[in-house]
């Protein structure tokens, strides 16, 4: 992904995406307020003037570039329409496009894999306040979401109906861990052909049975 600099950015996003600039090139999150000071062309009682601290720098970064990832654009999924597996095949290729492309980042003009963002911010992330109630919350709503289209398959004989509507949801939500982790830890090229390649097969797993 190339990003380019926007000359009427907000200040604070500016401070914002540079801080992050400096984490990835020092490939940790020791960034000083000078280094960002002399990266933003800020001095540093400005940045003060838009952050606290340089904590709250940190949070924010955390906020915007991880913990809003983590989440789902559930308006685009839920426009999502068909039978049973055009909705699961369509809905799976949506996520892994969204955890693909990542958040729209305009100061880096580098080519950054914002997995090389996600490998500076996940250690930071499990201080976020309630984080692993947060991603309790993602998964249930994520849960939840396939739950239904699983169970109107079911009611319409699309899908296997001796089989339980959880068992069949844990399934499809381990298949696309599986993927992002392989994705984000072994950096396999595509996330979304890695899906499709396989994605026949499982559906036999579940489709309905005569």
């Amino acid at each position: 992904m190339k990003y380019k600099y926007s000359k009427c950015m907000d200040t604070k996003e500016l401070i914002l995406e540079k801080t992050l600039k400096l984490m990835i090139e020092k490939q940790n999150s020791l960034v000083s307020v000078r280094e960002i000071s002399d990266a933003t062309g800020i001095a540093t009682g400005g940045i003060y003037y838009y952050f606290s601290s340089k904590e709250q720098i940190y949070d924010e970064i955390i906020e915007r570039y991880l913990i809003n990832y983590i989440k789902f654009d559930m308006d685009k999924l839920t426009q999502i329409k068909g039978n049973a597996k055009e909705k699961i095949h369509d809905v799976m290729v949506e996520i892994f496009k969204q955890k693909q492309s990542g958040i729209e980042i305009e100061t880096i003009e580098d080519e950054i894999d914002y997995r090389a963002i996600l490998m500076i911010l996940t250690p930071n992330g499990y201080s976020y306040e309630n984080s692993i109630e947060f991603c309790q919350g993602i998964l249930k709503e994520f849960e939840d979401f396939f739950a239904e289209i699983v169970e109107e398959g079911q009611k319409n004989s699309e899908i296997r109906q001796d089989l339980s509507t959880e068992d069949i949801v844990e399934a499809l939500i381990i298949r696309y861990l599986g993927i992002q982790y392989k994705w984000e830890i072994y950096w396999i090229d595509d996330m979304i052909q890695a899906f499709e390649d396989n994605f026949d097969l499982e559906w036999e797993k579940i489709k309905f049975r005569e």
